[in-house]
């Protein structure tokens, strides 16, 4: 019983980040599983993916009725995104551990910088997501699916300023819509994994209180977000992804 307490608090504190921010579950999940939990790379990004499918799903959920979602969007950016993530998964497999997590920490910067910024612009000053031609829509959901898939993630740090920014969502509705996104690609690069062979022996106990937790969190974490503005929760987005940046590279260097 002792040994699950730190899985679970692990997976309350993912929950939180997924549910109040619309994404990130899995940029905290693989970190924690593979330096807190001992899990190997390998294993961590296929939990991390069974993880953030469980609670993207409770996310979506609890958010019935709340209008904060706009499926169609999230269905057409996510089914565009199916074929990058199927990729995606498959290129993993030929790609060294420490030049991944590397490129993670990498990802996670830029990703980050971009966040902050966006998070100044007026949201009243928004498009409808109709206006986005498909020269923008096809290339930039197929490689978030793309990433998805490579880097074992539910692609919420991408997606939320994917859909902010590409498709003209205003923030809250960007960070609730992305969790539709990250169902899909998930989904699809676990899949991929499990059609493949290449999902080693799991420890499914700590799975099942790790993910058990996350939905808890991201339940949570949607109650949050519903009393926050799009802009704080967009800075506080951008910060964590820089931490994460500083955390990630160092222990990739030191590897």
């Amino acid at each position: 019983m002792t040994s699950l307490l730190l899985p679970a608090l692990l997976g309350l504190v993912v929950g939180l980040v997924m549910g109040a921010l619309g994404g990130g579950g899995a940029v905290i999940a693989v970190p924690v599983l593979v330096y807190l939990l001992d899990q190997p790379i390998r294993e961590a990004t296929t939990i991390s993916l069974v993880v953030v499918l469980f609670g993207a799903v409770v996310g979506l959920v609890s958010m019935r009725g709340e209008g904060r979602v706009d499926w169609r969007t999230g269905l057409v950016f996510g089914g565009l995104g199916l074929g990058g993530s199927v990729l995606g998964a498959r290129l993993s497999v030929l790609a060294d551990p420490r030049v991944l997590m590397a490129g993670f920490a990498v990802l996670l910067a830029v990703v980050g910088a971009i966040t902050w910024r966006h998070a100044r612009r007026d949201e009243t000053a928004a498009r409808r997501s109709d206006e986005v031609s498909l020269t923008q829509l096809v290339p930039t959901a197929f490689g978030v699916g793309t990433l998805t898939g490579f880097f074992g993630v539910g692609g919420g740090f991408v997606t939320v300023p994917a859909l902010a920014v590409v498709m003209r969502l205003p923030a809250l509705v960007a960070t609730s819509t992305s969790l539709v996104v990250i169902a899909v690609n998930a989904a699809a690069a676990l899949a991929t994994r499990l059609l493949g062979g290449g999902v080693p022996g799991l420890p499914w106990g700590l799975v099942t209180v790790f993910a058990a937790a996350t939905g808890a969190g991201t339940w949570a974490g949607n109650r949050l977000a519903g009393r926050a503005r799009g802009a704080v929760l967009l800075r506080a987005f951008a910060v964590l992804l820089v931490v994460l940046a500083v955390v990630v590279g160092t222990e990739a260097l030191r590897s």
